[in-house]
C-alpha cells in the first residue's frame, strides 16, 4: 500500500451488509502494521470495548492477542475477516466502479470490530525484528464500511454477541435490542444518582476498587425481566416514572446513590443493599408500584431495622436471618476455611427478593409475581471481584 496521502486498494469485491454497500479487499500484514502504528487505523473506545473504569486503560485481553500472534507465527490462525470503517463525516473515501478501486483520500479507519486481531498482526510483524520468520506480505481479508460513527455500535453488537463475546454490559450499553434494555439505558442516563459515575458500562464485574453500584448488565437484565412489555408509546412515561422511583429509593437508602470508595467497600462487606440480587428486587418491586399505582411513601419501610435475638440490625444486613430463610444468602467457605455468607443470584432468588421487599413495604405478594422471568436464561452479571 503506498504511503502517500491518496491510496487506492484493488481489486475490490462489492458486497452488502446491514443495509449498506461494503467493500471486501485484501491488505498485507506489513501495511496493516504501518497503518496501525502511524495512526491511520484507530480504536474508538466509545464504540469498542471501552476503557477500564478505574485504570483508564483500553479493555482488551492480552492472552487473546498473544494466542493469535503465536498462531500467526505458526501459520495456524483461523482469522476470518477484519473490519474497517471510514466515517463519511470524518474521512475522504470512495469506491470507483470504473477502476474497481477503493480510494482513500484522507482520514483514518476506525475499528468497529477485530481490534484484538489487529493487535496480533502488529505483534506478529514486530516479531520479525526479534528473529521470527513471519511473512510480512501475508494477505488479510478486510471488509471496509463507510457508515456514520453511530452505526458502529450496531456492528460491534452484531459481531460480539455471538461466539467469543464482549461483556454483555458493554454491548447492551452501546446498543439496545429490546424495550427493557432501552429503558435501563435511559434511566441510567437520566438519573443523577446513576449515570456512568455509578453504573459500570464496560465490564460485567466490579473490582474491589470500583466505587460504582452495579454493572449495567445487572440493571438491564432486571428491566428485561420486568419492563420488557412496555410499548414505544409508554417508554417516555415509564422512564420518567422509574427515575423518580429511584430518587425515592436513594432518599431512603443512600447506599444506592453515588458513594466514595471507602464507603462503598464498607457497604459491600456487611449489607446486601447494593448487591445484584437486590437490584433485581428493586426493579421487580418497581413493576408492582407502577402497575398498581402505589405511593412511594411505602418505600420508607426499607430503612426500618429488624429485630433479632442480638438486637435491632439493618434490614439489608447479611446477618438478617430472613435472607438465609429465603435462600437469598447462603453460607460458604473462604480460602482460609472460614465460614462466609454470600448472595445467590438465580431466577428463584430474584423472585424471593421481590417477595421479601414486597413484604417489607407491606404488600401482599401475588402468586405469579415476576412470572415474566420464568423463561429467562441465567446471565453473567456484575459481581464484585478482588
Amino acid at each position: 500500500m503506498p504511503s502517500n496521502l491518496r491510496t487506492a486498494i484493488s481489486p475490490v469485491l462489492v458486497s452488502h451488509d446491514f443495509g449498506y454497500e461494503v467493500y471486501d479487499v485484501t491488505v498485507t500484514a506489513r501495511d496493516i502494521h504501518r497503518m496501525f502504528t502511524h495512526g491511520l487505523i484507530e480504536i474508538d473506545d466509545d464504540r469498542q470495548r471501552g476503557r477500564h473504569s478505574t485504570t483508564g486503560k483500553q479493555i482488551y485481553k492480552q492472552e487473546k492477542v498473544d494466542r493469535w500472534t503465536n498462531q500467526l507465527l505458526e501459520d495456524q490462525a483461523v482469522f476470518g475477516q477484519l473490519t474497517w470503517n471510514f466515517r463519511p463525516e470524518e474521512a475522504d473515501t470512495e469506491y470507483s466502479r470504473d477502476t474497481n478501486e477503493f480510494i482513500i483520500g484522507g482520514g483514518v479507519a476506525k475499528l468497529p470490530d477485530s481490534a484484538h486481531r489487529h493487535r496480533s498482526i502488529v505483534s506478529a510483524v514486530e516479531s520479525v525484528a526479534k528473529g521470527s520468520n513471519f511473512d510480512l506480505e501475508m494477505p488479510f481479508s478486510v471488509r471496509i464500511w463507510q457508515v456514520p460513527a453511530e452505526v458502529e455500535k450496531s456492528i460491534f453488537y452484531g459481531m460480539n454477541q455471538e461466539g467469543d463475546k464482549a461483556d454483555a454490559t458493554r454491548s447492551k450499553y452501546l446498543m439496545q435490542r429490546n424495550s427493557g434494555q432501552q429503558l435501563a439505558r435511559e434511566v441510567v442516563r437520566r438519573s443523577s444518582h446513576l449515570t456512568e459515575q455509578n453504573v459500570e458500562t464496560v465490564s460485567n464485574t466490579l473490582s474491589a476498587k470500583n466505587p460504582r453500584l452495579m454493572a449495567f448488565n445487572t440493571f438491564s437484565v432486571a428491566f428485561e425481566g420486568n419492563f420488557n412489555d412496555v410499548s414505544d408509546a409508554q417508554h417516555e412515561e415509564v422512564a420518567n416514572w422509574f427515575t423518580t422511583f429511584w430518587d425515592k429509593l436513594v432518599a431512603v437508602r443512600p447506599e444506592l446513590g453515588l458513594q466514595m470508595l471507602p464507603r462503598r467497600q464498607q457497604v459491600r462487606q456487611g449489607l446486601i443493599v447494593g448487591s445484584a440480587i437486590a437490584i433485581h428486587g428493586y426493579v421487580g418491586l418497581a413493576r408492582r408500584f407502577y402497575h398498581e399505582g402505589l405511593e412511594f411513601a411505602r418505600l420508607d419501610a426499607l430503612a426500618d431495622p429488624v429485630e433479632t435475638d442480638g438486637g435491632p440490625i439493618d434490614y439489608f444486613a447479611l446477618a438478617n436471618p430472613e435472607w438465609q430463610e429465603r435462600g437469598i444468602v447462603v453460607p460458604g467457605q473462604s480460602k482460609s476455611g472460614e465460614t462466609t455468607l454470600t448472595t445467590r443470584n438465580a431466577i428463584q432468588t430474584r423472585r424471593a427478593m421481590v417477595d421479601a421487599l414486597a413484604h417489607k413495604v407491606r404488600l401482599d405478594a401475588p402468586a405469579d409475581i415476576d412470572s415474566r422471568n420464568a423463561s429467562l436464561p441465567e446471565p453473567t452479571e456484575g459481581e464484585v471481584t478482588t
